[in-house]
């Protein structure tokens, strides 16, 4: 089966796919504003048509190339293209003010590259055994593992305001429960639309969430970007004591990243901050961090990357989408024909070793890629917005469209562009949103099933995995509710 994957994978067509998600996702996380999780919306409906391997290999390509893209814009102009990469414009925009910008660029580059191999390979020593524990798991385990992946990213992935987390998890919740019933057969919240029946098609709500927050808000922002400074060449070499300050951070954000992309609701800026904070405590020179370490960058690129292949092991081993891009992932994975959960590895074996090789080869060409991309990065952030923004929802359009075949679709990508839009401007957080509609038919679905096994009762939730899960997540909500509780008496 290993040996089948390698061989699918590696072909010509795909290498090149590979080679241009990796351009187009670091292209388009250079763009403050646009992100590789918005690339992956885009372009995941041209796959529609493409083998399960082809596409795999372009959505992968973009992925990994879109991780790092975020990087450029916050060391040449102090913004980062994506939030985990906020913790680099501490030491990558000082380093780019003081003619260093091509150092810190490669420093990004090259923390990233190997903090994505590390934890790809930590991402495969995980996943049969996950797999394995998955087995044992039935309807009432699968609920609570579930509901508390659900109100894990409802709490602390909702950057502290649980309440809107939490609205926001209603939200997804209730868009997931419109179609057809699973269980019975009978429609429900359709309001008469025969389109409906069926349920919300995932293609327009995603590109609509994830394209329309953000591009609808970039009007107001000003078109055009100037650089920081210029990139002078002959200040851009490392020296012995930065190598070897650079090698431990590395090592510790890919353990890190690797621990903190299998917990679903926990992102990469977590774990960007988590290494950036323990490489300071252990640095002999912590006076420089925050001044243009070199040091500093590696840890935090190195962390928030490391979370690239990890992100996917609690989507492919029990079908639970831990961020944003792995829910589009679900998605992708979906089109395809591929059921994700426990018994992937002896339905999609094959295709779940080709991700495996997939990540480890996009890391590889990121690195040839990337040093290709940083020599014209500045030139990349000056992109005007009226002129990239209508290009992308016409491509957005023509994606939901392309689906079906209905007009209803792209109306239904419109209205939740602005549902993301409005979300974005009263801050309420779009990912425990995307979650709870991705997770919602699975939670109805296997807590229906219980209580049919246990004849009715919630004898089912009793078992011992369970209740742990169970007991967490009401824990959960306790110390999110003294949490707020105790800012709003500091306040005071």
């Amino acid at each position: 089966m290993i040996i089948q994957a390698m061989q699918a994978m590696m072909t010509p067509i795909n290498i090149l796919l590979m080679f241009g998600g990796v351009a187009v996702g670091t292209i388009f996380g250079a763009i403050p504003g646009l992100t590789g999780a918005i690339a992956i919306a885009i372009f995941l409906p041209m796959t529609y048509y493409m083998e399960s391997m082809a596409a795999l290999a372009l959505l992968i390509g973009i992925y990994v190339g879109g991780s790092f893209g975020g990087s450029i814009p916050a060391i040449l102009i102090g913004t980062p293209g994506a939030p985990e990469a906020g913790i680099t414009t501490f030491d990558g925009a000082p380093l780019a003010r003081n003619g260093k910008g091509g150092k810190a660029l490669k420093t990004a580059l090259y923390a990233s590259c190997a903090g994505n191999f590390l934890s790809s390979i930590t991402t495969i020593l995980m996943m049969s055994a996950l797999a394995r524990l998955a087995l044992l798991l039935g309807p009432s385990e699968y609920c609570s593992i579930v509901l508390f992946s659900i109100v894990l990213i409802a709490t602390i992935g909702s950057k502290g305001n649980w309440i809107k987390g939490l609205f926001a998890v209603m939200l997804g919740l209730a868009f997931a429960l419109v179609g057809t019933d699973p269980m019975i057969g009978i429609p429900r919240f359709t309001f008469g639309f025969h389109s409906l029946n069926t349920g919300l098609e995932l293609i327009p709500v995603l590109v609509g969430l994830f394209v329309g927050g953000e591009m609808l808000g970039e009007v107001r922002i000003s078109s055009r970007r100037k650089s920081l400074t210029k990139i002078i060449k002959n200040e851009n070499r490392f020296t012995k004591d930065e190598i070897k300050s650079c090698i431990p951070v590395i090592f510790t954000g890919s353990a890190i990243g690797s621990v903190i992309g299998a917990l679903p609701g926990l992102n990469a800026a977590i774990s960007a901050t988590l290494n950036y904070a323990l490489a300071k405590k252990i640095s002999k020179q912590p006076g420089e961090f925050g001044n243009g370490s070199v040091t500093g960058i590696a840890a935090s690129e190195a962390a928030n990357n490391g979370t690239v292949g990890p992100t996917l092991v609690p989507l492919l081993t029990l079908g639970i989408p831990g961020s944003g891009t792995a829910a589009i992932f679900l998605g992708a994975l979906t089109l395809h024909g591929v059921t994700v959960g426990p018994t992937i590895f002896q339905e999609h074996g094959d295709v779940v070793y080709g991700i495996f090789f997939a990540l480890m080869f996009c890391t590889l060409a990121l690195a040839i890629v990337g040093t290709v991309i940083c020599g014209f990065a500045k030139y990349v952030t000056l992109v005007p917005a009226e002129i990239l923004d209508p290009i992308i929802i016409l491509v957005c359009c023509a994606g939901s469209y392309s689906i079906s075949k209905r007009l209803f679709d792209v109306g239904c990508m419109m209205v939740f562009m602005l549902f993301g839009w409005l979300m974005k401007e009263i801050r309420i957080p779009m990912l425990p949103l995307l979650i709870a509609f991705l997770l919602g038919s699975m939670l109805e679905t296997n807590f229906r099933r219980s209580l049919q096994i246990n004849q009715n009762t919630l004898r089912g939730f009793a078992s011992p995995l369970s209740v742990v899960f169970l007991v967490i997540t009401a824990a959960m909500l306790v110390y999110a509710v003294a949490g707020s509780m105790a800012k709003k008496k500091k306040s005071e």
